[in-house]
């Protein structure tokens, strides 16, 4: 009997550890090349870092978490840690870069014309981005009409259900603009005590808030601030419990 309770508490111990955080290291490349000055934030821990010049870098992390990668420069990346994760070293994560905005675009003429305005378009027509587009277009199945050929290749290939993952992304880096427009950093670390290496980890895990979401899309700042301090709360316990 004493033997017994001796495996089960040693399996239990060993479970204990496998389950424990360790160190992960990574790097983020696009193509060949490093990407240096990525945040690479723990959702799932709330622990954040950031590559270094060549695109390295350390993190504490496990099987199952989840990691965000972000910067301004490119498309934000989710990814799934799992066993085999931690197997390569480094691990490898390949990202994108996104669309560069223009400090300043002046047009002097010509300043009415757009898609309303050839009648391409009936005015006032919902205007979707191109991630909408693209997902409208992958899933259209309408009743009543001829099933074309896309519709079943993207149900075959998966391609729709990246396309909506594409637009989850899109929102989610929506959603992190008006938030980074209605809060500064300095604002978070004062008002709600998060600790300067974890407000972007918590602006994540604040947008991922249904209710909050819509409050800052609405710019409804009353709203966002009474959501904002019993999210901060419970990411506050959150980090607490993973330290």
């Amino acid at each position: 009997m004493n033997r017994l309770l001796y495996i089960i508490m040693l399996l239990l111990t060993l479970q204990a550890v496998c389950q424990e955080r360790q160190n992960l290291l990574g790097r983020i490349i696009t193509g060949p090349n490093g990407v240096p000055d990525v945040f690479v934030i723990n959702k799932t821990a709330g622990v954040e870092v950031k590559t270094d010049d060549k695109g390295y870098f350390t993190i504490q992390a496990k099987s199952g978490d989840g990691l965000i990668f972000y910067n301004s420069k490119i498309i934000v990346r989710e990814f799934t840690l799992n066993q085999d994760s931690f197997k390569t070293s480094p691990l490898v994560i390949s990202v994108n870069y996104g669309p560069q905005e223009l400090d300043e675009l002046v047009i002097n003429k010509y300043g009415k014309i757009n898609s309303e305005g050839l009648g391409i378009v009936p005015k006032g027509q919902k205007r979707y981005t191109v991630a909408e587009r693209r997902l409208y277009t992958a899933s259209a199945m309408t009743v009543g009409t001829v099933i074309g050929l896309d519709p079943i290749l993207n149900a075959i290939s998966g391609r729709t259900r990246m396309l909506k993952k594409a637009y989850e992304i899109e929102k989610l880096e929506s959603s992190l603009t008006l938030m980074g427009g209605l809060y500064n950093e300095d604002e978070i670390m004062e008002n709600y005590k998060i600790p300067e290496q974890y407000v972007r980890g918590f602006m994540f895990y604040a947008i991922e808030n249904k209710e909050f979401a819509a409050a800052i899309k609405g710019r409804n700042k009353i709203l966002a601030n009474f959501l904002m301090t019993d999210l901060a709360e419970k990411y506050l316990k959150l980090i607490a419990n993973d330290k």
